[in-house]
């Protein structure tokens, strides 16, 4: 057994549910099945594997909040390691050396980033010949993580800025589709009219779950109508995904199949039926999401991936000419650190790849600071580190993105995912504090603190020439919904600012 042991001071301080959040990955990134607990202020982690591997766990950060943070690679060993500074080695590596990286291939490098790194370094070093004074030493660590962190801004900020002035000497207005996931209810039309601003693309989702469990003429109708809006708006249409397999989106009537083939064919009936209604006014179909994640309908990796490929099939034979995507579940693959009867979504997606269906690209769902049902709260570094570790595969990326624009709670989000910036920290600013709720400093922050901040994301994947697309996955708030205040316009119908940041990077940066 490949055990792990961290030491923490005052464990009790936090919220129980940052523990869950902790894995062990392997040099690819993708996490061992891990049983975690808190043991005499130590997280433990045991494995069935003794193999060296990097820890992954939510932590405070002064610049973003919590994050997901990790160590460097660490060996199985019975004397514990201290948390903090570990956290603190990995980031400080992660950071200098992606800084290091882009300047080799021609980014040049901010003087706050030098300075800041510097500093993170120089503190770093404190903390370790600090070992014998343990209030001390985390007090170092984290202001070393912090540094480090606040280092990433000014890096991923200059890393934004330059490339796109690269693509810009090459492509005077970016040809990326910007858009948002419309769902067809009665209250569309007022959305799309305020969203507009930002749209060059407009997403219609065509879920089978919500088709088949509703009114569908009705629903159909609405569509029909969509589809006019956006072709009177020369809007390009991005359709689906026809099937929904993500938790909060499976209707209760799935269950009632007998058999895995009574669904297959369920499934490609009604993605025939849209097809075959909608080629010709449709550029782009997702033939599915939530289809690598873990499902609740007992379903094995084969009998997903039969799924997956009569879909897709389907899908090309009907429309030929129309491009197909599938929508990538949880990229970072997170779940794996919990569930065994999982495949990782980078080897689902490879195994497509392998059949040859004739597949145009995937569609990451980014769902940022969510747990469980979406990704954990990453910095900006991360996630040009994860498009470039997709691009591996050689297909065009499209994103679909959500955050929380606010921490209140949300009673109509129709998943059980919490926002993790709302969990529970001790307060860094008043160490006399024992125990703090971090919803109050959030709130208290700049919208640019928040963590995971949408038009920072928007950015970053503007800048990746690999990223064809970016698609915001939720319109409003003030209709059913799965994400907590993911929304562009709120609750209470008003836009929220991220819609005009968005309108002014449309304006700026694409066609």
């Amino acid at each position: 057994m490949g055990q792990m042991r961290f030491r923490i001071t005052n464990s009790m301080d936090y919220d129980p549910q940052i523990w869950s959040t902790a894995y062990i990955s392997g040099l690819e990134g993708i996490p061992w099945l891990g049983r975690n607990r808190i043991e005499d202020d130590c997280l433990v982690i045991d494995r069935d594997v003794n193999d060296s591997g990097k820890l992954s766990i939510v932590w405070p950060t002064k610049e973003y909040g919590p994050i997901l943070l990790t160590t460097s690679s660490l060996r199985c060993s019975e004397e514990p390691y201290w948390l903090q500074l570990e956290l603190a080695r990995g980031t400080l590596h992660r950071i200098r050396g992606r800084g290091l990286d882009w300047q080799r291939v021609g980014l040049k490098l901010p003087d706050a980033f030098t300075s800041m790194i510097d500093q993170s370094i120089s503190v770093f070093i404190q903390a370790i010949l600090s070992t014998d004074q343990p209030a001390a030493l985390c007090e170092l660590a984290q202001k070393s993580i912090d540094l480090a962190i606040g280092a990433s801004k000014p890096l991923s900020r200059a890393f934004i800025s330059q490339s796109l002035q690269t693509r810009h000497h090459q492509e005077p207005k970016l040809s990326t589709l910007l858009g948002t996931r419309i769902t067809p209810t009665a209250t569309w039309a007022q959305e799309a009219d305020l969203l507009l601003p930002i749209m060059n693309t407009l997403n219609v989702p065509m879920e089978m779950g919500h088709i088949e469990a509703n009114n569908s003429e009705e629903i159909m109708s609405r569509i029909d109508a969509q589809l006019q809006w956006a072709r009177d708006r020369s809007l390009r249409v991005f359709a689906g995904p026809l099937l929904n397999l993500q938790q909060h989106a499976i209707p209760k009537w799935f269950y009632l199949f007998s058999d895995f083939e009574s669904l297959k064919r369920a499934t490609c009936e009604h993605a025939s039926k849209m097809v075959t209604r909608y080629r010709g006014q449709v550029h782009l179909w997702s033939a599915g999401a939530g289809l690598n994640s873990p499902n609740s309908l007992g379903l094995t990796d084969q009998q997903i991936l039969q799924l997956a490929v009569s879909l897709i099939q389907t899908v090309r034979t009907l429309d030929p000419k129309t491009p197909v995507i599938v929508n990538i579940d949880t990229p970072w693959a997170e779940f794996l650190s919990q569930r065994a009867d999982a495949f990782s979504p980078l080897h689902f997606a490879d195994a497509l790849l392998r059949l040859d269906l004739g597949l145009s690209g995937l569609a990451l769902e980014l769902n940022l600071n969510y747990w469980p049902s979406g990704s954990l709260p990453r910095d900006l570094i991360d996630i040009s580190d994860l498009i470039d570790h997709w691009n591996i595969l050689g297909l065009p990326l499209m994103a679909v993105v959500s955050t929380p624009a606010v921490t209140q709670r949300d009673a109509e989000a129709s998943s059980k995912s919490q926002i993790v910036s709302t969990w529970r920290f001790p307060c860094q600013e008043d160490r006399s504090e024992p125990v703090r709720d971090i919803e109050a400093t959030i709130m208290a922050r700049p919208a640019e603190r928040l963590p995971a901040n949408g038009m920072e994301v928007v950015q970053m994947l503007m800048a990746k020439s690999t990223v064809h697309g970016i698609i915001w996955n939720q319109a409003s708030d003030a209709v059913e919904h799965p994400f907590p205040n993911a929304g562009l316009i709120g609750s209470d119908g008003k836009q929220r600012a991220v819609l005009d940041g968005l309108a002014r990077l449309r304006q700026t940066h694409i066609h």
